[in-house]
């Protein structure tokens, strides 16, 4: 499929399946028969980082065939992230010969008449933003035609912004391994998004009441609760300042108190009633902690 200014255009957007073979089989099965007009992959394609380089061509090797398929469905573009080893000066897949069309890290590329990037600097406004690293801070600031991407294995979905969670969550660090989940994205041509969330094994949606603010969240269905920031409310105010941060165009450690609360206030709201005083003691505890 090709794109042009008067068409609705259709996505397959997915990230993080870590190596594994059966979430992308999924993938394959549950999309058979659609066409898209580009299929995204936001990195972490191997495992490599915890199971070693070689490990990681393997990996590479058992899930080519399945992304080999979805290329069929649409333009398929793609980036590696830190599981692939994708930090530090070595890249050790970047001659790989996998289908589609990687997107560079400091360059734009366009495909099928659409402008592609990982670098946040080059986005204008009809660019589409994809890395792995996941930027809070763009759900309200986002300047670009749409932004996607992963690593925080928690989804988030706001304006023109979409984290896609996982596909496949490994057992590292303790969790349990899970299955994820993966998106079709609609954008008309004003600009108007559909999202369709399609889960294939232990995610669910959610929008919580007290912190909606920060958007539609897609988190492991064993959560009590359908939202990250009820678990750790420093997580909220974390974000809402980072957001207040990039809107100013400073940092922590040069902002002004009274600035960061007044525009985090016109951005989200008194939600919760305490908004103001509780982001303005935040900021002074992290003032405290940095000096």
């Amino acid at each position: 499929m090709t794109t042009n200014d008067d068409e609705t255009l259709r996505l397959l957007c997915m990230g993080d399946n870590h190596g594994d073979v059966d979430s992308l089989e999924r993938v394959v099965d549950g999309t058979e028969g659609e066409e898209f007009d580009f299929v995204i992959h936001v990195g972490d394609i191997t495992n490599a980082w915890f199971d070693g380089v070689n490990e990681g061509r393997e990996q590479l090797d058992a899930v080519t065939p399945y992304f080999e398929t979805l290329h069929e469905r649409g333009e398929l573009l793609y980036i590696w992230g830190n599981r692939d080893g994708a930090i530090g000066p070595e890249q050790p897949f970047q001659d790989y010969d996998f289908p589609g069309t990687f997107i560079p890290e400091d360059d734009v590329i366009t495909v099928a008449g659409e402008t592609f990037t990982q670098a946040l600097e080059l986005v204008d406004d009809e660019t589409i933003l994809v890395n792995h690293y996941w930027y809070p801070e763009l759900l309200e600031h986002f300047e670009g035609k749409a932004y996607f991407s992963g690593h925080v294995h928690t989804g988030r979905y706001k304006n023109k912004t979409l984290n896609t969670a996982f596909l496949y969550r490994t057992a590292d660090h303790g969790a349990d391994a899970l299955l994820g989940a993966y998106f079709v994205v609609e954008i008309a041509p004003d600009g108007t998004w559909e999202v369709d969330f399609r889960n294939i094994g232990q995610v669910r949606k959610g929008i919580c009441p007290k912190h909606h603010a920060l958007g539609v969240q897609f988190v492991p269905d064993y959560w009590r609760q359908d939202c990250q920031f009820c678990y750790d409310e420093d997580d909220y105010y974390s974000e809402v300042a980072r957001s207040a941060f990039y809107e100013l165009g400073t940092v922590q450690e040069e902002a002004e108190t009274d600035e960061v609360v007044e525009s985090a206030a016109a951005t989200f709201g008194a939600t919760p009633p305490s908004f103001e005083s509780n982001l303005r003691e935040f900021l002074e505890e992290q003032a405290a902690d940095h000096s």
